[in-house]
C-alpha cells in the first residue's frame, strides 16, 4: 500500500514538474520566434516596396479590399522608411521631461527607439552600398 502511494505521489509530482516546465520552453519559443519576425520585418523594410500583385482593378468588393490592403502596405513601409532616415539624418522627438516613474519608462523607450532607428539606418546605407553599381573610368 506504502509502495503505491508513494509511486503515485512520484508520478504526481513528475506530471507537476513537466506540466510546469513546458510554458518556461513556450514563453522561450515564443520570444524567440517574436526576435525573428521582428529582424525580418526590419530587414523587409529597408528594401524597396515591391507589390506581389499586379494592380488591382475595383470591381467588386475583394477587389476594393485587396487595392486598399495594397495602399495600406505602401503607406505604412513608406512611414517605416521615413522614421528610419529622420532618425539617420539626426531629427530626434521633442524631448520628455522626467517627473515620475511612467515619465522616465516613456525616456528609456525613446531612447531605445532613437537607436534602434540609427542601427536600421546604418543597415541601409550598408545594404545601398553593397548593391550601388561600381562605376570604372
Amino acid at each position: 500500500m506504502k509502495t503505491a502511494s508513494l509511486l503515485s505521489l512520484i508520478a504526481f509530482a513528475t506530471i507537476s514538474t513537466a506540466a510546469g516546465a513546458a510554458p518556461g520552453a513556450t514563453d522561450e519559443a515564443r520570444a524567440e520566434a517574436a526576435q525573428q519576425h521582428a529582424a525580418a520585418a526590419r530587414a523587409a523594410g529597408l528594401r524597396p516596396f515591391e507589390t506581389l500583385e499586379p494592380e488591382v482593378r475595383i470591381s467588386d468588393t475583394d477587389a476594393a479590399r485587396r487595392a486598399a490592403a495594397q495602399r495600406n502596405a505602401r503607406q505604412a513601409h513608406d512611414s517605416d522608411l521615413f522614421e528610419v532616415m529622420r532618425g539617420g539624418a539626426g531629427i530626434k522627438p521633442a524631448p520628455i521631461t522626467v517627473t515620475d516613474t511612467d515619465s522616465a519608462v516613456a525616456v528609456a523607450a525613446q531612447q531605445l527607439r532613437e537607436q534602434s532607428l540609427r542601427a536600421e539606418y546604418a543597415e541601409c546605407v550598408r545594404v545601398q552600398a553593397a548593391t550601388r553599381p561600381v562605376i570604372k573610368l
